[in-house]
């Protein structure tokens, strides 16, 4: 049976924020608390939630049963999401609770309570058959993370505090991480160049997510003296030649050439990308909109990178979901395009579904990284995972069935999705 080869598979997760498993240990282990720090959180707003109840849902002094009508009346509206499917399956699975009821409560806290041990994420790995997962912790100190078990952890790094300089106080920040003044565009440009040599290797490939979250995914193309010159406009905003801090256009060609320098780095040290596009994840905890246009995070404003470096690798992430139509002639036309639904199997399991079948048929299959939980709690990776194979185990039979795959097509693409493709990307083996 083809969930068989599914279920077989030791999985490389491509995507997650997993705090290190000491510091989740450390405190109490609360489902409201826990469950409401990633994705959760937005169909509870959307569905009506307001500031002022989240924060009595996250208020660890104040006993479960005073949270609870605030948390039973969101989580019913959004137990159906995506992201309610993903806990519910986690719960299912690792703490033997059908559901989240004022009766199966205290069941759930004392379930999760005797699993909060040592070797607690192994476990969960295991249990969902991950053999490999690629961690995100932002723009770290280049320390390789030290708090991980480095058989099933290894991780990307970010180079946006760097890139994305918009101020003087942004600028102050590369600095110190440059650990060299900043005057000229020269003194910028050879520190963070020597500095990604230094600390890359650490790194199986580089994130970037900011552009997608609060301007544009648009990289034009900007000379150095254009470099130069929104450099100054940071400097003379801090020193007062003109008192106030230069707007966004002004630092942008600043931002554009970083981002090339970065890339031609990625190129020298054949590191890939990986390229937050659609869907944003709002903050809807600081009762406001989303920060960015979802059109901003539209991946065909890649093309002229993608032209530019055809030595670098780019992996459009969640499916550039709702653009994944655009993503998938993208990855169809560009050899250094590839594409990866992490995130997507609990942002929608139904699209999910659709989208893995599209592509299919579209993409050669050696480009397609199917799993990556993209979440700050392992229950959570755990719940996607358990979505990914249902779909991949319908999308690979009804392959099959309409006579289009035969057996050993089909173990090959599943074999490939789920772990060869990453492996070979990132160079894992």
């Amino acid at each position: 049976m083809i969930s068989e080869v599914v279920n077989s598979i030791k999985l490389i997760d491509t995507h997650e924020h997993l705090e290190p498993e000491p510091d989740r240990l450390s405190r109490p282990q609360d489902p409201m608390f826990l469950f409401l720090a990633h994705y959760l959180t937005t169909d509870f707003f959307s569905s009506g939630m307001t500031p002022e109840e989240f924060m009595v849902l996250r208020d660890l002094k104040k006993p479960w049963e005073e949270r609870w009508p605030i948390f039973e009346r969101y989580w019913d509206y959004a137990k159906t999401t995506g992201y309610g499917l993903a806990i519910r399956l986690a719960i299912r699975d690792l703490y033997g609770i059908s559901d989240i009821t004022r009766d199966t409560y205290p069941k759930l806290v004392e379930s999760m309570n005797n699993k909060a041990t040592k070797g607690f994420y192994r476990w969960v790995l295991e249990k969902a058959n991950i053999g490999k997962v690629v961690l995100d912790h932002g723009d770290n100190t280049g320390n390789s993370l030290p708090k991980f078990d480095r058989d099933l952890f290894t991780g990307v790094i970010r180079f946006e505090g760097i890139v994305f300089i918009s101020n003087w106080g942004d600028l102050m920040n590369a600095s110190r991480r440059l650990k060299v003044p900043i005057h000229h565009l020269s003194d910028l440009e050879n520190a963070f160049r020597r500095y990604i040599r230094e600390v890359l290797p650490n790194f199986i490939g580089v994130k970037t997510s900011f552009p997608a979250y609060m301007q544009s995914l648009k990289f034009e193309y900007v000379t150095p003296n254009e470099a130069e010159y929104a450099l100054k406009a940071i400097i003379e905003g801090k020193e007062g030649f003109r008192r106030y801090t230069p707007s966004s256009s002004e630092v942008k060609p600043l931002q554009d050439y970083l981002f090339r320098v970065m890339l031609d780095e990625l190129e020298a040290l054949g590191k890939p990308l990986q390229v937050h596009t659609g869907i944003q994840e709002t903050a809807p905890t600081y009762d406001e909109p989303p920060n960015n246009a979802l059109t901003n995070a539209n991946p065909t404003q890649l093309i002229n990178l993608f032209k530019e470096y055809q030595n670098v690798k780019f992996i459009l992430f969640h499916a550039s979901y709702p653009y994944y139509h655009e993503a998938g002639v993208l990855a169809k036309q560009w050899p250094n395009v590839y594409l990866d639904l992490c995130w997507m199997h609990e942002i929608n399991p139904r699209a999910y579904v659709d989208i893995l079948s599209e592509w299919l048929e579209l993409v050669p299959n050696n480009k397609i990284m199917a799993f990556g939980g993209d979440y700050a709690f392992i229950e959570g990776t755990y719940g996607a995972s358990v979505i990914a194979k249902r779909a991949i185990n319908e999308v690979v039979e009804e392959k099959i069935n309409k006579g289009h795959w035969d057996k050993e097509d089909a173990d090959k693409v599943i074999k490939r999705i789920l772990r060869e493709n990453a492996e070979r990307v990132f160079k894992l083996t």
